[in-house]
């Protein structure tokens, strides 16, 4: 069986049992924890988990999908949604027919939620950055993050702590669809304009 790409989508703050309509059956939802302010030290540990192990710290659930695919995708339960059960974020997965193959695709999901909604203190990031398709990414992602929280998404103050430039930051954070929309989105709340494409 070919193997779809995984492709995250731009968290909804909604609780699990309450359905979006708008949103599309493959996305990817989270629930914020806690106050964009707070440290979650556990972070850094999410990210570096091996998937078994993520696994063992979740709900796992499974359902019918609801997207295209066929009459033999509605009929089983190939869709899955992965909630960490501290945190209480989750995603969702049913681009597949193989339930094997959506969970592997939600748990990476799952790690970009940590990312998007976990903060710790600001650092600089001292490595080469990870391509999206690297599990690197996600921990790369949350780094950037939390320069850009801390200095309310301004990019200059931003790229100072991550020790970059404004070019470079603007290069990797519009590789992910999800996370260029999350920034932009957070953006627009602080009443800044949307970063344009390089």
């Amino acid at each position: 069986m070919q193997k779809t790409p995984w492709t995250p989508f731009v968290s909804l703050k909604n609780s699990a049992d309450s359905p979006t309509k708008a949103a599309p059956s493959h996305a990817a939802f989270g629930i914020f924890p806690m106050s964009e302010k707070q440290y979650n030290p556990e972070r850094s540990r999410l990210l570096a988990l091996p998937e078994q192990q993520l696994l063992a710290e979740c709900r796992c659930d499974t359902m019918r999908g609801t997207g295209p695919g066929g009459q033999k995708r509605n009929k089983t339960e190939s869709a899955v949604r992965v909630t960490h059960v501290a945190t209480g974020l989750f995603a969702v997965d049913d681009v597949e027919r193989s339930q094997h193959i959506n969970r592997h695709h939600a748990l990476q999901k799952l790690r970009l939620e940590f990312a998007l909604h976990l903060r710790c203190e600001p650092t600089t990031w001292k490595q080469p950055v990870p391509s999206p398709s690297s599990d690197n990414f996600p921990l790369w992602a949350a780094v950037a993050l939390d320069a850009l929280f801390a200095t309310d998404f301004k990019l200059a103050e931003a790229v100072a702590i991550l020790e970059t430039t404004t070019s470079q930051l603007v290069k990797h954070l519009q590789k992910l669809p999800a996370l260029w929309q999350f920034v932009n989105a957070e953006r627009v709340k602080r009443g800044l304009s949307p970063l344009k494409n390089l």
